[in-house]
Formats: structure tokens, sequence, C-alpha cells
């Protein structure tokens, strides 16, 4: 599930993609200074599963979450926004998108976006 920015209200839209092929990276490495993580994960979206406005756009604010998920936010002011972002956290395991790369070029069976997160 895409939770997409909105630029106008400020919020977040819901939107299902219906088939992703989704990659979690567990990494840790061990420095002089301590141990570091840096988990990731990677989400391909096949060309035949693209359809209008469920591909994220806004790296580093738009977010997903594995599966379906039914969560609604409440973009109706500020306030509301920020209560509905408090509860979606609270209750949602998430990942924020870091890049989009579409990769639509060979045959349509190989085209896809591939989006990296964190």
């Amino acid at each position: 599930t895409l939770y997409k920015y909105n630029k106008s209200t400020g919020g977040f839209d819901r939107k299902t993609i219906t088939a992703v092929k989704w990659q979690d990276s567990k990494i840790s490495n061990v420095l002089k200074t301590g141990q570091q993580s840096s988990d990731s994960t990677t989400v391909y979206i096949p060309l035949e599963y693209i359809t209008d406005g469920n591909v994220p756009e806004n790296a580093a604010k738009d977010m997903l979450v594995k599966g379906s998920c039914s969560f609604t936010f409440d973009n109706t002011s500020p306030t509301t926004i920020s209560a509905s972002m408090t509860a979606f956290r609270n209750a949602n395991s998430y990942v924020t998108v870091m890049s989009i790369d579409s990769k639509l070029y060979g045959s349509k069976a190989l085209q896809h976006v591939q989006v990296s997160a964190k």
C-alpha cells in the first residue's frame, strides 16, 4: 500500500498497488565507534500493475506498507494530519521512499519501477 504525499493538503492519500516484489535487506556493520545498521527495502512494481497515481513520486515523503493496509489519513487540517500521522506510526510498520527509478526499457515483461526505501 502506497501513502502518497498530497502537496495541496500536506497529508497523504492511500493508493493500492496490486502486485509488487518486496525485498528487505538487513545490513549491519561493526565500526570502531560501534555497530551501525542500514536496513533497506527495495520494491519492484511491474509495468502491467502501474496505473494512474499508484507509483511513488515524492522521495523522502511517500511511504509504503507491506501488504494491504486500510488506514486512511484525515487530510482536513494540519491538526488532523498530525494526529493521523501519529496513529499511522503507532499502528503500522512502514518504510519511507528514498529513490524512484523507472526501468522502462527492454521488453514489456521486464519493464518496471524500482523503489528504494528505508
